[in-house]
């Protein structure tokens, strides 16, 4: 069955790589296999992220993404945001252990004189210490939830972003969420499921994709392309422009050296296209996976 291409609507967000794969965390589910010494990709200087940056002003874009790896890992990470946020509205992710008050402190001053928004989005897999540190690491509990509550104490307010095993998105599942994170002083608590995507370590964990888990051109036409993240987002590394987060580093996933070069059409041939699909831009901020009060 030959691939549907998704179109190139145009490039709102540029998502930047800028830590590699570097990790302090080795989580079982990681799609990108992002750990302890992961050299595959390089972290990117802060030179670097500002030639990105300005290659972004000449496309457009609307709004940055830092992801990784852990972003918070790259010593000059508060400063590269606070040249993002010169420009553009900025989203961190982040697993939370390593926020201290010292980078909060940092984080807060990038953000301090920008007319944009500075969002963070902290990953917790489970609301309870167990089953969280069985997916992430043992004492990530509670290192997460204490970043988080830093990042709340100095006026951020971040998003809690959990893998949605089954039955992980009911009503009930995101208000105990809540409940955790409000316990931890967090008075607004915001809580988004993302699907688990069985690429990268997640594929050795549940054996991947099968032949049926694919975008057929009657469901693309039928949801539309703005559904994926790949119609308006291109993701920046140490080794060019790749279509989406979740296809940073899989065989075809690469569209160039330049963003300009990667403005084409993409052929969804990946098993984790027909999970993006379904669920509906799932890497975005305001996603339906969202619950905010």
């Amino acid at each position: 069955m030959t691939a549907p291409n998704c179109s190139f609507l145009g490039l709102d967000s540029l998502w930047i790589q800028v830590a590699g794969f570097s990790c302090n965390l080795r989580c079982a589910h990681c799609f990108n296999a992002s750990g302890p010494g992961n050299r595959e990709l390089s972290p990117l200087s802060r030179d670097e992220v500002k030639s990105l940056l300005d290659e972004a002003v000449a496309a457009g874009v609307r709004d940055v993404v830092f992801t990784g790896g852990e972003p918070f890992l790259h010593p000059e990470m508060a400063e590269i945001a606070g040249d993002a946020l010169a420009r553009f509205p900025v989203t961190i992710l982040t697993n939370g252990t390593v926020v201290t008050d010292r980078l909060v402190e940092r984080l807060a001053n990038a953000a301090r004189d920008s007319r944009y928004s500075l969002e963070i989005r902290v990953s917790m897999d489970a609301p309870s210490e167990e089953e969280n540190d069985r997916i992430r690491g043992k004492g990530s509990f509670e290192k997460t939830l204490a970043g988080a509550a830093r990042l709340e104490k100095a006026g951020f307010l971040p998003i809690v972003t959990a893998v949605q095993f089954a039955g992980d998105d009911t009503p009930a599942a995101v208000e105990e969420f809540e409940r955790i994170i409000r316990e931890r002083g967090i008075r607004k608590p915001r809580v988004k499921f993302l699907p688990v995507f069985r690429v990268g370590r997640e594929e050795e964990r549940s054996g991947g994709y099968g032949e049926d888990d694919r975008v057929t051109a009657e469901l693309l036409e039928l949801l539309g392309p703005e559904h994926l993240l790949c119609s308006t987002a291109r993701v920046a590394t140490s080794r060019g422009i790749w279509v989406c987060p979740i296809l940073v580093n899989v065989p075809g996933g690469r569209m160039g050296d330049t963003l300009e070069e990667s403005f084409r059409p993409f052929p969804l041939a990946y098993g984790a296209c027909a999970t993006c699909l379904r669920h509906g831009a799932v890497c975005a901020n305001a996603a339906t996976a969202v619950r905010e009060e």
